[in-house]
């Protein structure tokens, strides 16, 4: 469960921020339930798409290392 705080602190300020924009920013209606449970599903996506990718690099880069 490491990292899992802060993967969750990051879906929710990202959805947040997407949110806003939808909400506020964009032109024509505001965001339904069903249309900001996607925008909070396709952040989580991406989000956890992009820890699965650290940690591949991370694997991989110390793989690499050769030892003394």
């Amino acid at each position: 469960m490491k990292g899992s705080a802060g993967t969750l602190a990051v879906i929710l300020g990202l959805s947040l921020g997407v949110w806003t924009f939808f909400q506020y920013l964009s032109p024509g209606a505001p965001l339904n339930a069903a249309e900001t449970s996607v925008v909070v599903g396709v952040c989580a996506s991406v989000v956890l798409f992009g820890r699965w990718i650290w940690g591949r690099f991370q694997r991989a880069s110390k793989g690499n290392e050769q030892a003394p």
